[in-house]
C-alpha cells in the first residue's frame, strides 16, 4: 500500500534503503538508482540518462531523470548533454500527464553540493505530478518533505513503473 510518511519516517526508511543498496560515503545512491540498483527498473532509459521512480517522492508518480555518469554539478554536463536530460524531463512530463492526470507538472534541477539525508551530489531532475490546485501546489510545499513523503511497497512500484513504461512506448 502507498504510504505517506512523514519526515523523520521517511529519512529512516531512506537510511535503511541506502544501506540495503550498498550507498554510503563512498558510494553514490544516484548512481546506483540510474544502473538500475533498485526496484523498480528504470521507466526509460537512454545510453547516459535513467527515468526512475522517486521511491520518496513528494506525490505519487514523483521521477527522477538521472545522469548515469557521476557528475556533481550542472556545470559539469555539457550544453548537449544537459539538453538531453530536459528532453527526457519533457517527455517524461508528457507520460505523467497521460497516465495520471495531474493539474500540471513540476520540473526542478536540484540537488545538494554534499551529500545530505535528503539530497545529493550528483545531477538529477525532478519531474513531479501536482494534483492540487490549492496551497499544497505551492512550490515551497512541493520541493520540501513538508506534506510528508510518498512511499511505495515493491509491488506498488513495480505496478506504477509498468504503467508508466507502457505509457512511454505508446507516446513516443
Amino acid at each position: 500500500m502507498t504510504v505517506l510518511l512523514k519526515k523523520d519516517a521517511a529519512l529512516a526508511e531512506l537510511a535503511r534503503m541506502r544501506a540495503e543498496l550498498g550507498a554510503n560515503e563512498d558510494t553514490c545512491l544516484m548512481c546506483r538508482l540510474a544502473a538500475g540498483a533498485a526496484v523498480p527498473e528504470p521507466i526509460f532509459e537512454t545510453r547516459e540518462l535513467s527515468v526512475v521512480l522517486d521511491r520518496f517522492g513528494s506525490r505519487e508518480g514523483h521521477l527522477l531523470v538521472i545522469s548515469k555518469r557521476h557528475v556533481e554539478d550542472l556545470s559539469d554536463l555539457g550544453a548537449e548533454e544537459y539538453l538531453r536530460a530536459q528532453r527526457l524531463a519533457f517527455d517524461a512530463s508528457q507520460v505523467l500527464t497521460r497516465a495520471l492526470a495531474p493539474k500540471r507538472t513540476f520540473i526542478a534541477a536540484l540537488g545538494a553540493p554534499r551529500q545530505v539525508p535528503m539530497s545529493f551530489p550528483h545531477f538529477h531532475l525532478h519531474v513531479i505530478p501536482i494534483y492540487e490546485d490549492d496551497e499544497r501546489a505551492r512550490p515551497a510545499r512541493v520541493f520540501s518533505w513538508t506534506e510528508g513523503v510518498v512511499v511505495y511497497s515493491d509491488d506498488e512500484a513495480r505496478a506504477l513503473s509498468k504503467k508508466l513504461r507502457e505509457t512511454w512506448l505508446r507516446v513516443f
